[in-house]
């Protein structure tokens, strides 16, 4: 039986293709139904309108990805649905898409704008622009129960949540989201760049600026036991928290940049004190001199610009958590902020942590 088991896995291997679009199918829905476990679907640069409805991937392992990136590559969905949608079991590749469904108030999907990961799916989301998409729920990503996707080196851009997760809304997940541009998402109640929800995900090395919602302008913590690291905040709004919201749960906050977000740079309620920030850069003058936390002008190269790299002299340098487990990719102490720790400017689908990525669940790939 293992003879059989691996003679079919090299069968298998050696069968799998690249299917092109358009030149060997007319559209993405075409080639996907078609193609094989392990092959990869080749998309040509191009406006790809999803006329006769959105896509749902069901293949377990394949790459979607386009040849030129995703200033080159658009794939545009109907509004009311997700653009796409992860089905269950589903461990496929994205890659090099702007993905955008459009807004039209009365035809609202209800999770996921711009895509839907399903319960137990664990897609690769990776070097994606996610824009101008719209949903009750996760305007640009909705990632759902026990799903484990891996998010990493994309632009969320633009997107809308009439309740929570104008960017990103994590329900009860484990995803990993690394490397990521959030910025001038919205959301009506919670979580305008990143809502999670009794989940744990782990967010680490993403900047979050210029979101805006009633409560938790960059990110919301529902009762969550999320992990964010390295991470920059700034420029975000809410009448609550407009940094970061948190409400119950057991967050971890570690090397983070939290300045000059509107509505408080970090709200907490019915937390513990596991949920105090560690190694970080706070405005709000309450941590300052606990646990490493400073109150300091981070000196952001160009803010206005949304360059958020550390100028010379930075009080962020070299003073975040002198925990090996972020140490700069140098082998320095870690920066506060995105540009800080392992994952720094990391944009491969492996994890830059190795086997021991201190969360369950942890995200692999052998994705190209």
């Amino acid at each position: 039986m293992v003879l059989l088991a691996m003679l079919l896995t090299a069968a298998t291997a050696a069968t799998a293709g690249t299917l092109q679009v358009p030149a060997d199918y007319p559209t993405i829905l075409d080639a996907l139904v078609r193609a094989g476990q392990g092959d990869t679907v080749l998309v040509a640069p191009g406006e790809y309108k999803l006329s006769f409805g959105n896509l749902t991937i069901v293949n377990r392992k394949l790459t979607l990805k386009s040849s030129d990136g995703p200033e080159q590559t658009r794939i545009i969905g109907r509004p009311g649905r997700p653009v796409i949608t992860f089905a269950r079991g589903s461990r496929v590749v994205l890659r090099g898409f702007t993905i955008t469904g459009g807004t039209d108030p009365e035809n609202v999907s209800n999770n996921g704008g711009g895509i839907y990961c399903a319960p137990s799916s664990a897609p690769v989301i990776i070097d994606c622009v996610i824009r101008d998409n719209q949903a009750a729920f996760g305007g640009g990503i909705y990632c759902d129960l026990r799903s484990a996707p891996l998010v990493v080196n994309n632009r969320i851009i633009g997107n809308r949540a009439q309740v929570a997760g104008g960017g990103i809304f994590s329900f009860r997940s484990s995803a990993t989201m690394v490397n990521n541009r959030l910025q001038d998402n919205e959301a009506g109640n919670s979580g305008g760049g990143i809502a999670t929800y009794r989940d744990s995900s782990f967010i680490t090395n993403s900047f979050l600026w210029d979101n805006q919602a009633a409560f938790g302008g960059g990110i919301s913590c529902d009762r969550a036991a999320t992990t964010l690291a390295n991470n920059t905040l700034t420029a975000n709004r809410a009448d609550y928290g407009g940094g970061i919201l948190m409400m119950g749960g057991s967050v971890r906050l570690t090397n983070l940049i939290l300045w000059q977000n509107s509505g408080g740079d970090l709200v907490s309620k019915a937390t513990g004190p596991s949920s105090r920030p560690n190694s970080s850069d706070l405005k709000d003058r309450r941590f300052r001199g606990i646990n490493g936390n400073i109150t300091a002008d981070p000196l952001f190269v160009d803010p206005g610009q949304g360059d958020f790299h550390l100028r010379p002299g930075s009080p962020c340098i070299d003073t975040g958590s002198m925990d090996p487990f972020y140490t700069d990719r140098d082998g320095s102490r870690s920066d506060m902020g995105g540009y800080g720790g392992p994952a720094a400017g990391w944009d491969r689908p492996v994890s830059p942590w190795g086997e021991d990525s201190r969360r369950s669940g942890g995200a692999q790939s052998d994705a190209e």
